[in-house]
């Protein structure tokens, strides 16, 4: 007798019912949720930008570091997978299986997926965020007399203080167009304020029409437009965060977490810095193989720049950018990592020591600063004040070295040191027909004692107006020697004649001098000692009231101000 298989129960009532409601708060949430998404993707753009910057930085980073968390749970659930395919393991040999086990092995080998997905997509994102563009070979045609130069690089290839009125492209674009009457000279300036030769580079593959020069004027920003003043101390040398200091790289090994800190830096560029939080020796403001990895990838751009100017019969003209030497103190001094803190302790009150002798007893000082840096050849501030000391003596030779090295070793590279000086001269030997000038050399020419300071640099790196026009000549000078552009070219140029042909009058000039008293003040904060940068601030706004009343610039008492010569005083300070 066939026995039927048994009818399946019916769900009680109350039991269809809490599943039904179940299913119904799911969809609530999940349409809920959908709703949320999209009104927030809606209404959060426009909300986000009528925010005050300081809370568009701290929700920015918010959001980041919340990712950083969820990446850091994930990586712990991963992380128990060995453990949990062990335990499987045994319990499946055993013959009793374990519903828990299976689901923590499922949940932590999707964990270990998702993070796998995460990196690659971060590093392809990284990839395509910092590729080579693609560089326009075709373009819109115009007119053959039209002649036109496009200038790449920072806030001193774009004219600061004295920009929009003024600079080296637009005083090489005014001679080229009287040397040929018959053409149209144009000066397209791609340089902007804080961008490096990578951002250039982006902005360069965005012209429409052909460049007969390129000029290049880029370096001091390399680490300042990626790395925030305020960046935290995981690069500080104390031996008691070593640990931190290795759990900090290992996760810049990432490339999700990599990305993540990129965000923050750059989210962070226009915080002002903090006053009274360096020290006399300080951390430098990135690490050695960061350092490595952005000049590599400068060199990279300036290469392609250069053969791209080949390629489209432009002349590429190659400035290695000049700073402030003598009368710019170091923004942060450092030792080796291996430094032990009673070393450190040792050289602070060696310092002090040299400091107070230096005016009664300079001698003495001199010979203290000598030990130190035979102790420790990199420590910029050491190199700088033994500058000092040398210069007040008259011996000129021997300051400028040590003022060069206190730029070189400078912990806060915003003026552009010497890897980066070398790069343009390897390209330029790569390529005939890149005209290369070296800014350090013309500066010291045009400066009356040969130091670079406050009479050609501005303030940390711009040039002064006598400071342009000297680059300006450089540029002329080596473009008729070669034969290039014009046969009468005249690179005979006069300050005067320069300021009236650009408008240069009390109020641009009073304009300047606010630009780089600003400029000073917000630097004050990047030192242990910001005292003198202070002091500087003050006398440029102090400056501008004077020429705003009338004061002709030559007479206002700055060496960068007017375009009068004035011989350089020897025994002038530059630090209290």
């Amino acid at each position: 007798m066939t026995q039927e298989p048994p009818t399946p129960q019916e769900p009680s009532e109350p039991r269809s019912r809490s599943i039904a409601l179940a299913q119904g708060l799911k969809l609530a949430v999940l349409g809920i949720s959908m709703a949320l998404l999209i009104l927030a993707l809606a209404v959060g753009p426009g909300w986000f930008h009528d925010q005050p910057r300081e809370r568009q930085r701290a929700l920015v980073e918010g959001m980041l570091r919340l990712l950083l968390f969820g990446y850091a749970a994930l990586a712990l659930v991963a992380a128990s997978l060995p453990i949990l395919a062990w335990r499987l393991r045994r319990s499946w040999r055993s013959g009793i299986r374990s519903r828990f086990l299976e689901r923590g092995f499922l949940i932590a080998f999707s964990c270990l997926l998702s993070i796998a997905g995460l990196e690659l997509v971060s590093a392809a994102w990284r990839a395509w965020m910092h590729r080579l563009p693609a560089l326009p070979r075709r373009f819109a045609p115009e007119p053959p007399e039209t002649y036109r130069i496009v200038v790449l690089g920072g806030s001193s290839a774009l004219g600061e203080p004295y920009r929009p009125w003024i600079s080296v492209g637009q005083i090489v674009a005014d001679r080229i167009q009287r040397a040929l009457p018959g053409r149209k000279v144009e000066c397209q300036i791609l340089a902007w304020l804080g961008e490096d030769l990578e951002e250039q580079h982006q902005r360069l593959a965005a012209i429409t029409h052909r460049p007969d020069m390129v000029i290049v004027y880029s370096g001091h920003n390399e680490f300042a437009a990626r790395f925030e003043e305020q960046r935290e101390a995981w690069l500080d040398l104390d031996s008691g965060s070593r640990l931190f200091q290795a759990f900090h790289r290992a996760l810049l090994v990432s490339p999700f977490c990599g990305l993540v800190h990129e965000i923050v830096s750059k989210n962070r560029l226009d915080l002002p810095p903090l006053a009274g939080r360096h020290q006399l020796i300080d951390p430098p403001l990135a690490s050695e193989s960061e350092s490595a990895e952005i000049l590599a990838d400068f060199q990279r751009r300036l290469e392609a720049i250069t053969a791209y100017c080949e390629a489209i019969r432009a002349i590429p003209v190659l400035i290695i950018p000049p700073a402030n030497e003598s009368d710019y103190e170091p923004s942060r001094s450092t030792v080796a990592g291996s430094t032990s803190v009673a070393e450190r302790t040792r050289l602070a009150a060696d310092f002090a020591q040299a400091r107070a002798l230096e005016t009664d007893h300079p001698r003495r000082s001199e010979t203290i600063l000598a030990e130190i840096l035979a102790r420790h050849p990199g420590f910029a501030e050491a190199h700088f004040r033994l500058g000092k000391l040398l210069e007040r003596a008259g011996r000129i030779d021997q300051a400028a070295p040590h003022f060069l090295a206190a730029l070189d070793n400078d912990g806060l590279p915003i003026r552009c040191p010497a890897p980066f000086r070398d790069a343009y001269r390897e390209v330029a030997r790569r390529h005939a027909s890149a005209v290369l000038i070296d800014g350090r050399n013309v500066f010291a020419a045009a400066s009356s004692a040969g130091l670079i300071g406050d009479e050609v640099i501005q303030d940390t790196h711009h040039p002064t107006l006598r400071g342009a026009i000297a680059l300006a000549r450089a540029v002329l000078g080596a473009l008729r020697s070669r034969g290039l552009v014009a046969s009468g070219l005249d690179d005979r140029l006069d300050a005067a004649a320069i300021v009236r042909t650009f408008a240069i009058d009390a109020d641009r000039w009073a304009t300047a001098c606010e630009r780089t008293s600003e400029h000073y003040r917000r630097i004050a904060g990047y030192r242990y000692d910001g005292a003198l940068r202070r002091a500087t601030s003050l006398r440029y706004a102090q400056a501008a009231r004077m020429l705003r009343q009338g004061t002709p610039p030559d007479d206002v008492g700055l060496p960068g101000i007017g375009v009068a010569s004035r011989p350089r005083k020897p025994s002038g300070e530059a630090g209290p």
